[in-house]
């Protein structure tokens, strides 16, 4: 038997879960979607674990698996996923890590104030996929998305980040873009 198919017989592939992706607020392994509560290690299409830092903090964190992230996203409008697919195909070099853009390249360390975005795709114990969104990328796909979809995720936020102030504005760009239509 190759190494390649020992790798599959043990488990999934990839690496363990690093602590930089554990929750800040528990100190601890995510372990219930942030959405549904239901346990994370459950889900055999895996799961998402999403933190977005502003000046190196951590601001916001959540762990969403993927049936609940497929229902958000199907929730989305047309003219939203149309635009984000489009985004994707001009802009995306592929999950880079977590020190380079997935959309421009730029390295963690040149992001304006620090601030970006960290998302690994997991299964079970294992990081399968990483990736880091500067803030300017993260900026310019807000700036795609329409009213409908950006109150979804404000929903999301509201229903599940209860203690977060109102004038938080965690999704980069939205208080300018909600001050355009103003």
């Amino acid at each position: 038997m190759d190494q390649k198919d020992t790798k599959s017989a043990e488990g999934p592939e990839g690496e363990p879960i690093p602590e930089l992706l554990h929750s800040v607020y528990e100190e601890r392994p995510f372990r219930t979607c942030t959405r549904c509560g239901e346990s994370l290690s459950e889900f055999e299409s895996g799961y998402r674990i999403s933190k977005e830092f502003r000046k190196g903090e951590v601001v916001l964190e959540y762990a969403i698996c993927h049936p609940c992230l497929e229902r958000m996203l199907e929730e989305s409008s047309v003219e939203s996923k149309q635009n984000l697919a489009r985004f994707h195909e001009v802009h995306f070099k592929g999950p880079l890590g977590f020190d380079q853009c997935a959309f421009c390249e730029k390295i963690k360390s040149a992001v304006r104030d620090d601030e970006y975005a960290i998302a690994g795709m997991c299964l079970g114990t294992r990081l399968m996929e990483q990736a880091m969104v500067c803030v300017e990328c993260a900026e310019a796909m807000h700036a795609v998305l329409s009213e409908h979809t950006t109150r979804i995720w404000r929903r999301f936020r509201e229903e599940n980040f209860p203690g977060v102030p109102v004038d938080f504005e965690p999704f980069p760009g939205e208080s300018l873009t909600h001050e355009k239509a103003l």
